[in-house]
């Protein structure tokens, strides 16, 4: 036993030296990564990279390549650096508007099939060109490009601003079916990155885009949401004897702002008539009123359950608005395909079978806001 033991360890000894070792001074380590798609289907990929110096400091540098596939872009890029790059530590892949179109999925199953990537990174696309938003964060004098637009990506996940899509999600949305993804759109402005719209995709085609501000109503479907600051107009003439020094007969197509945090948002889902493709979304806000553009009382509850009832018709009168956007689109982030499916005898969906019906759907939604602090308004 003891001889055995002995060949063992010689032959772990004598293997593990043949394993080609490199240090970290050898590698250009890839956090970012813009793909576009340009002439002749080839792919034009913008790489940030951490390279660690001797010193053991970290120094960003881009770098970029060209090919009809990811890996070979990436072999291309490498031919002007004299250090190997690695996928091993991306944070953020950002795909251009020509590519995010076609559909990014064969990029995706690259990802997928390469274990050195974590499942959970980060996806976006851009407005214009992968390119053109990385560029943008190098030529203002941001020091970390591509940790400045994961940072920024993620911020507004966290807060509850845009819903949360990994390299995961997005694969599994694509093959269970039912339920569209959505992945942040970044932008240009002022000569630095932004973080611009929401992207609808349906399947894995960009389709479409909604604004920032409309972001949270997909959000909030999918995800109970706390601390998220959120703008909502509303009508003057209900406030009328609210108001003060108004004249009242002015009142009629005005409007005021309203800034309301959101303590606790949440929606609830069933399907009423399978057969029908009826739903009933069940929406419950809880808020705190923050600041009004116009000035109006709101120290008794008669004032309160007024500005509630408006705020419910304005988030109702949103939703449903919001859904048949969507279903011009035929593209379902909110995932009523996925209620759907559970509710059919056969539990089975046909991608082809939600397209022909996701379009035809009713929903009646009925929501239900409550204010529970109004600070120091007046």
């Amino acid at each position: 036993m003891q001889r055995k033991g002995g060949i063992l360890l010689l032959l772990a000894i004598l293997l593990t030296g043949c394993v080609q070792t490199k240090t970290i001074e050898d590698l250009g380590i890839i956090n970012t990564r813009g793909v576009d798609l340009i002439e002749d289907n080839q792919l034009d990929t913008t790489i940030v990279i951490f390279k660690f110096d001797s010193k053991k400091q970290e120094v960003s540098k881009i770098v970029f390549g060209k090919g009809n596939t990811i890996k070979n872009a990436r072999q291309h890029a490498s031919y002007h650096t004299r250090f190997q790059l690695t996928p091993g530590a991306i944070d953020l892949e950002i795909y251009g508007t020509e590519a995010a179109k076609k559909g990014i999925m064969p990029y995706l199953d690259t990802l997928n099939r390469d274990a050195r990537v974590s499942d959970t990174m980060s996806l976006a696309v851009s407005d214009t060109t992968a390119k053109e938003v990385i560029m943008s964060g190098e030529k203002s004098g941001i020091p970390n490009t591509g940790r400045y637009l994961h940072d920024l990506v993620q911020k507004n996940i966290k807060v509850n601003v845009i819903p949360r899509i990994n390299l995961h999600d997005f694969v599994h949305f694509y093959f269970d079916r039912g339920r569209d993804p959505v992945l942040p759109s970044l932008g240009v402005k002022d000569g630095k990155p932004v973080l611009s719209s929401l992207a609808i995709f349906r399947d894995d085609k960009q389709v479409g885009n909604i604004p920032m501000k409309k972001a949270f109503y997909i959000t909030m479907y999918n995800q109970t949401i706390k601390d998220l600051f959120i703008e909502i107009p509303l009508p003057l003439k209900p406030f009328a004897k609210y108001a003060y020094n108004m004249n009242k007969d002015e009142l009629d197509n005005r409007q005021f702002y309203t800034l309301l945090t959101v303590l606790n948002g949440k929606n609830k889902t069933k399907m009423t008539d399978v057969q029908n493709l009826k739903f009933q979304t069940e929406v419950k806000l809880e808020v705190s009123l923050m600041e009004m553009t116009e000035s109006i009382s709101v120290k008794s509850q008669e004032a309160i359950k007024q500005m509630e009832k408006e705020i419910e018709k304005v988030v109702k009168h949103e939703y449903e608005k919001l859904l048949k956007e969507l279903q011009t689109l035929n593209a379902d982030p909110f995932g009523y395909g996925t209620i759907y499916k559970a509710n059919k005898s056969d539990g089975k969906l046909k991608r082809s079978e939600w397209r022909d019906k996701f379009p035809t759907i009713d929903v009646d939604f009925k929501v239900n806001v409550k204010i529970l602090r109004h600070g120091m308004v007046p």
